[in-house]
Parts: structure tokens; C-alpha cells; sequence
């Protein structure tokens, strides 16, 4: 039983410092080389809480990364910070990260800060899925849109 406990616990410590090599990837200029080898052939990309005009899923690792690299043309690194990252209790290779953003968009110039819980599935030692949920007014504000309230709602 013990061994089966330490073997858990290598198991979930392996997940999170794969989880821990992608997130430092996207602080490297997304650097896509790096997590082609992070992540699994059939790899998958959700941004659940994106605004309605926005892709949300991305299928496949060359989709999925080819998006991601792509967000180095719409902002500047994006310095995620305040990194905490655990697996469930239940399952070693579900993983979830807790994260901040502080960059700057490139086309507007304006800052782009926000808060993010990223839920990884990890199997065989590869990143299997990312499901990203982030508030998705900041971004659509930082971009240069507006979110406004219907008329009869007032503050």
C-alpha cells in the first residue's frame, strides 16, 4: 500500500511539473518547439468562457498549437505569474492551475491583466487537454471592444 501511495505521489509531482514546463513555454514567447514535446498528438485546446465570436475549441495538437502561437502576434508575452498548481485527490493526472496575466496588447496598447484557473489532463507523461476559463470582458476590453450594460440595468 505504501508503495502504491509513493508511486501516486511521483505520479502527481511529474504531472504538475509538466503543467509547470507549459505555462513556463508561454512565458517564453510561446514557445511552441518547447511544448510540441509537452503535449500529445491528440492534444486539445478549450477556451470555454471565449466571447461568442471567438473559436473556443481547438482539436489536435497542430491546430491547437498553431493557435497558441498565434497569440504572439496579438499580445506581448503575457507573464503569467502567481503559479499554483496541484492535481485532484481523486486522479493524479488531472491537473489545475491557478494564474495571472500582466502584458500588454499589441495592436491597441492598452494593458491586459486577468486571472485564470487552467484545467490540464495529463496521460502517458503528455498534456492531453487544456481547458482555459478566464474573464472574458478583460480581454475583449484590452483588444479595444466594450462591454456595456443594457440600458434598463443600472449600477
Amino acid at each position: 500500500m505504501a508503495d502504491d501511495a509513493q508511486t501516486i505521489d511521483c505520479l502527481r509531482r511529474a504531472n504538475a511539473r509538466l503543467v509547470r514546463c507549459f505555462i513556463d513555454a508561454i512565458n517564453d514567447s510561446w514557445n511552441i518547439h518547447v511544448m510540441r514535446t509537452l503535449v500529445s498528438e491528440d492534444f486539445t485546446f478549450v477556451i470555454p468562457f471565449a466571447p461568442a465570436w471567438f473559436q473556443v475549441r481547438y482539436e489536435g495538437r497542430d491546430q491547437a498549437l498553431a493557435f497558441l502561437d498565434s497569440v504572439r502576434h496579438l499580445m506581448e508575452p503575457e507573464n503569467l505569474h502567481d503559479v499554483q498548481i496541484d492535481t485532484l485527490a481523486s486522479n493524479p493526472g488531472e491537473v489545475i492551475a491557478e494564474y495571472k496575466s500582466a502584458t500588454r496588447m499589441k495592436a491597441t496598447g492598452r494593458p491586459y491583466h486577468n486571472e485564470y484557473i487552467g484545467r490540464f489532463r495529463v496521460r502517458d507523461g503528455k498534456i492531453t487537454s487544456f481547458a482555459e476559463y478566464l474573464d472574458p470582458t478583460r480581454f475583449v476590453v484590452a483588444i479595444g471592444g466594450t462591454v456595456d450594460p443594457p440600458a434598463h440595468v443600472s449600477a
